[in-house]
């Protein structure tokens, strides 16, 4: 989410103050406090005869009550401004942001524009629509093919139908190559991570190629995860695909997940809940038993922010639990840091993953 000079300032004037005020309650000693309200009362009633001390004792039980209130007013305050301060440190947020590169170079800020963006009499139609872009054609090919570029900044997540019908969820720090309209094949290059639900059409199967994979298939619901010096995975949640990187090839099943692991010829075929893996279709990220180091990238191209380890150790700690995309990243911190015992620290431009003192 866009925000302006003003918004900023404001925002870290609240992290500020609510920082200092959470200073000021630390240094306040409640048990000594407590002890010298005793004191006091036992001067009294050593001075003071039976009708007074029964008094006493009645001012005693009120003390009591109060300081109660207090030291329970006091802890739900705190908690109540670490809580804040988690929002004003960490107050990144998602955004439907996406580039739109044409063939002649020509590029489109989909963010800033909705509606139709192009149209090619009854042959194409492209439109942006609620966040979602869409190419409707009445034929099969043109005289010559076009190719369009999505591209999906960190931070960002976007939607697209192309020509065949298919649709794309394509994820942050990612980018889609395809033509406006499909002839004989359909292929699409993918950069990053995107879920496809392709339409089926068994004269022409649709490819995904990658640098190092390429995925075939004839109409199914898959996930693919190719970001630049990581893992390639793809993820079968319902019908067959082919999986081939030019030395080795497998077929897989729904729940079923192919690793190409960097620097390696074998594909390695993983049962795997194909559920947790498109999960962020629906705008949330539901982990179980992942690594940090995970979790971190993926926070890192969700909120396009810079996320280091103080020790590495920490990278391998395993984390449960869900994380809702629509929320700021500081509520998806508060969820891991009292999950997984450890705390973000944001210092400049970096946050800092640290062990809990």
């Amino acid at each position: 989410m866009e925000r302006n000079q003003e918004e900023i300032r404001r925002t870290y004037f609240k992290y500020y103050r609510t920082k200092r005020s959470l200073e000021f309650m630390d240094r306040c000693d409640s048990g000594e406090a407590w002890c010298n309200i005793q004191e006091k009362l036992r001067a009294r009633r050593r001075k003071r005869s039976l009708i007074w001390s029964m008094s006493s004792v009645a001012a005693v039980i009120l003390v009591i009550v109060h300081v109660g209130y207090i030291h329970t007013t006091h802890y739900l305050e705190k908690k109540e401004l670490r809580m804040m301060m988690t929002s004003y440190s960490f107050p990144e947020t998602k955004s439907k942001a996406a580039l739109l590169v044409f063939d002649d170079g020509m590029t489109v800020d989909l963010a800033k524009q909705n509606g139709k963006i192009r149209e090619d009499g009854k042959n194409l139609k492209i439109a942006n629509e609620d966040h979602q872009l869409v190419y409707t054609s009445e034929e099969k090919g043109m005289e010559e093919t076009k190719y369009n570029t999505l591209y999906v900044p960190r931070g960002g997540e976007y939607q697209l139908v192309l020509a065949d019908g298919t649709k794309v969820w394509i994820n942050a720090e990612s980018r889609l190559r395809y033509p406006e309209v499909f002839g004989d094949t359909r292929e699409v290059f993918l950069t990053g991570e995107a879920y496809f639900e392709v339409s089926k059409d068994a004269e022409r199967p649709f490819v995904v190629k990658m640098e190092k994979q390429t995925v075939e298939v004839l109409g199914t619901h898959f996930n693919v995860s190719a970001y630049p010096g990581d893992h390639v995975c793809t993820t079968l949640a319902e019908g067959r695909v082919k999986v081939t990187n030019g030395t080795a090839s497998v077929v897989l099943h729904p729940d079923e997940q192919a690793v190409l692991v960097d620097g390696q010829e074998k594909i390695e075929v993983e049962e795997i809940d194909a559920s947790l893996v498109i999960s962020w279709v629906k705008g949330e990220y539901v982990f179980r038993n992942t690594e940090l180091k995970s979790i971190a990238a993926q926070l890192s191209r969700w909120y396009n922010v810079n996320i280091q380890f103080e020790d590495s150790e920490l990278e391998h700690r395993r984390f449960a639990g869900i994380i809702y995309r629509d929320e700021e990243l500081g509520f998806a911190i508060e969820v891991i840091e009292r999950v997984a015992n450890v705390r973000f620290v944001r210092e400049d431009d970096l946050i800092y993953i640290k062990t809990v003192n």
